[in-house]
This record gives structure tokens, C-alpha cells and sequence, in this order.
């Protein structure tokens, strides 16, 4: 899977563009503040159908424009397909697939993927836990549709489960209704963490082998997943009763607090190298290390499960590796499609950079460069 074209109008920075891209590797060259991460983010935003800087998809439309347009052409297994998503100020977006609107993420053509890294995106390590259950919840449901059903049925009972909660503090006639809420939460937590854990224990020897190649540090790397209802020595058959039996001890300091207070909208990731953790202890050369590696690993995984190979953007990442590892990723370009940024083309081997296609941005204007 790799994509073709692109059609921005009114998008970041850029009034209009459109570029034909090769298979292999992309090379978007040109100063700071010229648009070279606001195309990656054009591309990231057709496949994933999600902003990769903001929260708000209004802040894609060009300064003082109210709508704005993107369209790829992507080819897949099952031949070229043509992805369109329209942006109007105070509207939701819409998106149409070959010519059809969709109203549901679940109805796009699932195999187009794009990973994304970039150096000052540190938030997967030493971030918030929030934003490390979101990595988690977004491949899985990439991965497994299901997932993402159970993960929204989920949430809609924690909601409900919180409401009365508060309740209970004024009525404690209500607490039999609590039955029903927990037995929900249960069911599908237990659903969450069985997929939760089965997914880092594929994720991780890949994000192994990645760390020791890009950092060449031999201390022991392990990924944790720290279980906020349970111990980790009981077996997922057991999970429902596990989690069962936590709501239930937790109940008094759920009604102190007003929330559910364990369950998998309450756990995290543990990354410890040497026994280290690096969130808290880890230089900020090896929380980069440790992300890129991640996001590698889930392209790697993406592609051994569905046989699809995402498309690969990296935003100025080169400058963290030497000259042999920029060279071995950027020579995979038989399998997988490739976008960098970079402001120094010397950042490139000279025999890699002669195969790729060089695209000067300037001022949002995108133009070849030979």
C-alpha cells in the first residue's frame, strides 16, 4: 500500500497543492516553518483520519478560511483507491471513499495506515498514562475492529457506573443498581486487557530489537503493563473475576471520590532499561530512542499481522541516528513507503538520496528539486 497523489486546498499552510509521490522514498526538503511537517500531517490526516498536532481539526484550515479539502489516491492490494475528507468551519468533517461518503471509520478501506515520528513527540514515554493508553487502544483498533467496540461499550458504563456513584452520595438506596454496572465493566474490562496484554506481548521483541539497533545499548529493555485492579500472576481466564472482586473493594473509596478508581481506564506502561524507568530517569536521547523504536515496532507489527505495509513519516528523526542506521531504514524502500523531513540534505547518504524523490517546500509552495 503506498499513495499515488495528494490534493490539499486551504490546508495548514497551504493554499493549494498537488504532487505525485514515489513507491519507495519521499524526501520533503526546505528550512524551518515552510510546511515540510504540515504535509506530513496532510498525509497522516487521509490515512488515519485523525490530526497528528492538534486535538482540533478546525486548526487544519488555512488562517482566516472557513472550509478546507484534502484527497489521496492511495494503490492497495485491491487496486487504487481515492480518499477525501472535507473540513468546514463548525461542521464535523466528511469523508468520502471512491466516490462514496462514510459515516463510520469501521466503512473506510482498512488497509491504508500511516506511523508517525518525530523527535519532540515524547509524549508516548514520558507523558501522561492517558497518552500511552491511547497508543494502545488506537493500533489495537486498527487491528482488531472488535476492540474498539468493546472500548466505547466500555466507556459508556464507567460513564454511567460515575454518575451513580454520585448519586450514592445523597441516596445509598440506589447501591443494588451498581450490580448491573459492574458486572458490564467486568465483562468488558477483562475483554480490554486480555487484547491489552496480548498486543505488548507480540509489541515487545520488536521493540527490543529496535531499541538495541538505533542505541546499540545492551542493558536489558522491558515493557511493563502495570494493572491498576489486579496482580499480574492471574491468568487471563481469570480477568472477569479478578476485576469483579476489585470493583468491589475499591467501592468505598469510589463513593469517597465520586469514580471508578480501577480498571483499564486507570492503567499505564512501564518502560525500564537496566531496571530504570525511563520516564522518570531516562536521558532525553534515550526516551527518543525508546519512542522511535515503538513506532517502528508498530509498523513492523501492523505489517505481520495484515501482510500491510504502512506508510512511514518521519519528521526531522534522521539527525538522531548516525550514518549506518539512517542508511538501513531509508534502504527499505522495496517494502515500505517513506516520507522525511529534513533541512540538510547531507542528512541523507549521498547513494540513498540519488534513488529517492526530492521535493523543495518553500513558503507552502511544493516544488521537485534537483
Amino acid at each position: 500500500m503506498h499513495l499515488e497523489k495528494i490534493r490539499l486546498v486551504n490546508f495548514r499552510n497551504f493554499k493549494e497543492l498537488e504532487a505525485d509521490f514515489s513507491k519507495g522514498l519521499n524526501v520533503f526538503f526546505g528550512d524551518n516553518a515552510q510546511g515540510k511537517t504540515n504535509l506530513l500531517e496532510a498525509i497522516y490526516f487521509l490515512c488515519n483520519l485523525r490530526p497528528m498536532r492538534t486535538s482540533k481539526e478546525q486548526h487544519l484550515i488555512f488562517f482566516d478560511e472557513t472550509k478546507a479539502y484534502l484527497k489521496g489516491v492511495f494503490s492497495t492490494s485491491s487496486g487504487p483507491i481515492d480518499r477525501e475528507i472535507w473540513l468546514n468551519t463548525g461542521e464535523k468533517k466528511k469523508v468520502r471513499e471512491c466516490g462514496v461518503e462514510k459515516k463510520r471509520f469501521s466503512e473506510l478501506f482498512w488497509q491504508i495506515h500511516a506511523v508517525f515520528f518525530s523527535p519532540d513527540d515524547l509524549s508516548l514515554v514520558k507523558g501522561k498514562p492517558a497518552e500511552r493508553r491511547r497508543f494502545l487502544d488506537l493500533v489495537i483498533s486498527r487491528l482488531k475492529p472488535q476492540y474498539g467496540r468493546y472500548l466505547a461499550e466500555y466507556n459508556r458504563a464507567l460513564f454511567q457506573r460515575n454518575i451513580l456513584l454520585k448519586q450514592l452520595r445523597h441516596d445509598r438506596t440506589l447501591v443494588s443498581a451498581l450490580e448491573v454496572w459492574d458486572e458490564q465493566l467486568s465483562e468488558l474490562g477483562a475483554a480490554i486487557l486480555r487484547a491489552r496484554m496480548a498486543f505488548l506481548e507480540k509489541l515487545y521483541p520488536w521493540v527490543k530489537k529496535y531499541y538495541l539497533y538505533f542505541s546499540r545499548d545492551e542493558r536489558q529493555l522491558e515493557v511493563k503493563y502495570e494493572n491498576s485492579s489486579f496482580s499480574a500472576d492471574v491468568l487471563p481466564d481469570s480477568f472477569r473475576e479478578a476485576f469483579s472482586l476489585a470493583l468491589r473493594k475499591s467501592l468505598p473509596q469510589d463513593l469517597k471520590s465520586g469514580f471508578t478508581q480501577v480498571g483499564p481506564h486507570r492503567d499505564d506502561l512501564q518502560f525500564l532499561l537496566g531496571g530504570r524507568d525511563l520516564r522518570y530517569f531516562g536521558s532525553q536521547g534515550e526516551q527518543r530512542t525508546l519512542c522511535l523504536s515503538i513506532k517502528f515496532a508498530e509498523r513492523r507489527m501492523f505489517f505481520e499481522v495484515t501482510g500491510i505495509s504502512p506508510i512511514l513519516l518521519l519528521d526531522d528523526a534522521l539527525s538522531e541516528l548516525d550514518i549506518n542506521r539512517r542508511k538501513w531504514i531509508l534502504e527499505e524502500e522495496e517494502v515500505w513507503q517513506v516520507f522525511v523531513t529534513t533541512s540538510d540534505l547531507s542528512a541523507i547518504p549521498e547513494d540513498v538520496l540519488k534513488k529517492a524523490s526530492v521535493f523543495r517546500i518553500k513558503a507552502g509552495v511544493l516544488g521537485w528539486w534537483s
